[in-house]
């Protein structure tokens, strides 16, 4: 072949690399720029968010992530410009994207000298992690798991969305790829991202205008137009004009108004996300960024992270009966592993609405109770979320239907959940037993002093204290605070008392929100006895294990503070009350809140100090005694009353009629059988006229790319289709004949004709799906 007679795409293939690579893709280099700046934004809004820790020479470890999603859209537009098949394609970008993730989650976690050296420290660590949570089933403080894991999120992400648009010539997929990224992202994380956002928001839809653009030019070409510079800066200019108006549309709508119906199924998304991330992390581990902190949302973990997130927005509202404001309980936790606390052996019961709560848990404390009486009070959810029940003290009845889930079957309480969902502006009246006013019936400080340590076989369990969730030196300090006190008052009262007080005001704390960098793998209490600073979770985290060390029974507890109370009566909740505390366990009494956390008084945190009082035990003014743990029936004891109902057991649904559900059924499959068949035979969906044929093969083409022509006829357009799908070749023509002779010989098809267009019809539809699936063929490109 001489030169003159060279094809151009022969000339391609010949031509260096180096100046393949070099050449304008169809595409345009704005849209390498665009997607580069959609990927950098996904990646920066990941390491903003600082979900693993800190890198040793002190930056963020998920620092290489931006980067992987750069090189991963480098690498997909590069192999998709050669002249490989997408299988090698695919295979070559999964080693190379093996090899980057690797790396680069070995610089995260090792400094050491060598490349081998830090994927060997990757390695022992990548062992470790299995050991933990697969061999030990223990949550693992090793990041290396979660590291590759997100490592490969990216990649995946920034090597699609470029190959995508560079050999498909599509845009949609990595617009969604992307965007879908960033709101699970921004869902999660508790950093304000709304801006990033807004970034990726324009350059998908600027990208989405150009690759539009790219397909017209196409056209343009083929129907040889030799100059569309005018049409297309027309083109350009009208699509930059659309995207900022629908930007500042949105913006605007966005700040000004709102829709509830959407609101309420993204909000259920949104603490859907969230949850499934604590559960994800309670599991394995390695995430410590903070989330949000959404109301009522309640897990069976929490890890307590290097940051606190507090905002304005009003939570809930409630009108108590005593006019007194009330600390509200969301969830109770039992275990600690020096990061988390968890729920470790959720048991459910269903309980229905009116009945008492507690019927079934050691918890429960019949009505009247000494030292407690009822209160009801009227919530009005305005943000609540996950359907978790909030509820003051010891809660007794609820006018819903609800799952009480225990500690073992039984066992104490840990959360209660709504039976389904609560929304914006629901309601619920919760009957609590609370700590009795009266000064005759109230619970003293002298009454729990003389409670004594003789405690039910299952309080064993609050007073444990795994060897990794605090050291030595720091117990010693839990024992100088109790050595200080005078013999006679070593009792739990007067220890919970004066813990209490050494926390929030005696030991030199100092309540900050933002601590992340400071404990680095270093247990919650040891961290907190160490740089003295931190929130609400560190000081009852480690209130609750100093009392542990000293065998006496406590749980870490999180939920609500009261509120700021209305000229109405109303108190009203937002997050900056979300709070946790702690809860001591006294034989005949029950659970007494504790709070030793410094500052908030604007919400009504209050220290507990209870009145004092003639004791009525006989435990009172005596030395300290070892804690006994004996076992009673279930339900009976000295610390607790005679259960005054059942157990409640779940409640079944009222049935229906039997006799009626095998004739109903029927009926209704009948029905809706008859409507079927209706509605197909009016709609005649296998049975369209010739040219609503014809307009409907071309309507499906265009979705998938290959629409017809302004100067095709209708042969002409058919062959085309052809060339892409020359199995349903026939049936196309058939389809194209039968238009041409309906609208211009007007002679529609009948009988055996027609027949023939119905089969035709119904196969090229299916034939044209497989569209999907192909690329522009590479003579576009």
């Amino acid at each position: 072949m001489s030169a003159g007679t060279m094809t151009a795409s022969t000339r391609a293939e010949r031509e260096p690399l180096w100046q393949r690579m070099l050449r304008t893709p169809v595409e345009g280099w704005s849209s390498v720029l665009l997607l580069a700046l959609m990927l950098l934004t996904v990646g920066v809004a990941i390491d903003d968010s600082r979900w693993a820790g800190n890198t040793p020479t002190g930056g963020s470890q998920t620092g290489f992530v931006p980067v992987a999603l750069l090189v991963a859209g480098l690498a997909g537009f590069v192999l998709a410009r050669l002249r490989l098949s997408t299988l090698a394609a695919h295979l070559v970008a999964s080693l190379v994207g093996a090899g980057f993730v690797l790396v680069g989650a070995a610089n995260s976690i090792s400094n050491a000298p060598s490349v081998v050296g830090r994927l060997q420290d990757l390695a022992e660590s990548a062992s470790t992690f299995f050991n933990d949570v697969f061999v030990l089933g223990a949550r693992s403080t090793e990041t290396s798991a979660f590291l590759l894991a997100i490592g490969t999120i990216a990649w995946t992400t920034g090597y699609f969305a470029a190959w995508n648009v560079f050999r498909r010539g599509r845009a949609t997929p990595a617009v969604v790829s992307t965007g879908l990224v960033m709101l699970i992202n921004i869902s999660i994380t508790a950093r304000i991202q709304y801006p990033m956002l807004v970034i990726l928001a324009v350059a998908s839809m600027l990208l989405l205008v150009r690759i539009n653009l790219a397909h017209q030019q196409l056209g343009w070409r083929k129907r040889h137009i030799g100059d569309g510079s005018d049409v297309s800066g027309l083109f350009v200019r009208g699509g930059v004009t659309f995207v900022a108006l629908t930007l500042v549309g949105a913006i605007t709508l966005a700040a000004t108004a709102s829709s509830a119906p959407l609101a309420n199924v993204w909000r259920n998304m949104d603490d859907q996300l969230v949850a499934i991330s604590l559960e994800v992390n309670r599991l394995v581990g390695g995430v410590t960024g903070s989330t949000k902190q959404t109301g009522g949302l309640f897990s069976s973990a929490e890890t307590i992270k290097g940051f606190w997130e507090s905002n304005n927005r009003v939570v809930f509202t409630n009108l108590p009966a005593d006019g007194a404001g009330h600390y509200w309980r969301g969830a109770a936790y039992d275990t600690f592993d020096g990061q988390t606390w968890s729920q470790t052996d959720r048991q459910s019961v269903d309980v229905a609405a009116g009945q008492n709560l507690l019927a079934g848990s050691v918890d429960n404390l019949a009505d009247p109770t000494p030292g407690r009486a009822p209160v009801s009070i009227q919530v009005t959810s305005l943000d609540l979320a996950g359907g978790t029940v909030l509820a003051p003290d010891s809660p007794f009845k609820i006018d819903h239907a609800t799952h009480v889930r225990t500690d073992g079957a039984g066992g104490p309480l840990l959360t209660i959940d709504f039976d389904g969902a609560i929304s914006p502006g629901d309601t619920y009246t919760i009957t609590s037993l609370q700590p009795a006013t009266d000064p005759k019936t109230e619970i003293t400080d002298a009454d729990l002093a003389a409670a004594g340590v003789d405690y039910p076989a299952w309080a064993e369990a609050y007073t444990l204290v795994p060897a990794n969730t605090m050291s030595q030196a720091t117990g010693a300090i839990a024992d100088s605070i109790v050595n200080k006190l005078p013999v006679d008052q070593r009792d739990p009262l007067h220890v919970a008392y004066t813990m209490q007080a050494w926390f929030d005001h005696g030991g030199g704390f100092r309540y900050l929100t933002d601590v992340r960098g400071l404990c680095d793998r270093e247990s919650i209490v040891d961290c907190l006895m160490r740089t003295k600073v931190g929130y609400c979770q560190h000081f009852a985290t480690a209130m609750v294990m100093f009392l542990r060390h000293e065998d006496i029974p406590a749980r870490f507890v999180e939920g609500y503070l009261p509120g700021k109370k209305l000229p109405d009566g109303h108190f009203e909740v937002d997050a900056s009350a979300a709070h946790a505390w702690v809860e001591v366990y006294f034989p005949k009494y029950g659970w007494i809140r504790f709070d030793p956390t410094p500052g908030n008084q604007v919400n009504g945190k209050v220290e507990t100090f209870l009145p004092p009082g003639a004791s009525s035990g006989t435990g009172a003014g005596k030395p300290p005694q070892k804690p006994t743990f004996h076992r009673d029936p279930p339900g009976t004891g000295p610390d607790l009353p005679p259960v005054s109902e059942p157990p409640v057991q779940p409640t079944p649904p009222t049935p229906t009629n039997p006799s009626l559900i095998g004739p109903l059924a029927v009926t209704g499959i009948l029905v809706g059988a008859i409507l079927l068949a209706f509605i197909a035979r009016r709609r005649r969906l296998f049975s369209p006229e010739p040219d609503l044929a014809y307009r409907g093969v071309a309507r499906l083409a265009t979705r998938f790319g290959y629409g017809p022509r302004p100067h095709q006829t209708a042969f002409e357009y058919a062959g085309s289709l052809s060339e892409l799908m020359p199995k349903i070749t026939e049936e196309l023509h058939i389809v194209a004949l039968a238009r041409v002779e309906t609208v211009y010989a007007r002679r529609p098809p009948h009988g055996e004709a027609l027949a023939r267009l119905r089969a035709a019809y119904r196969k090229v539809r299916l034939g044209l799906l497989r569209l999907f699936f192909r690329r522009l063929p590479r003579s576009k490109r």
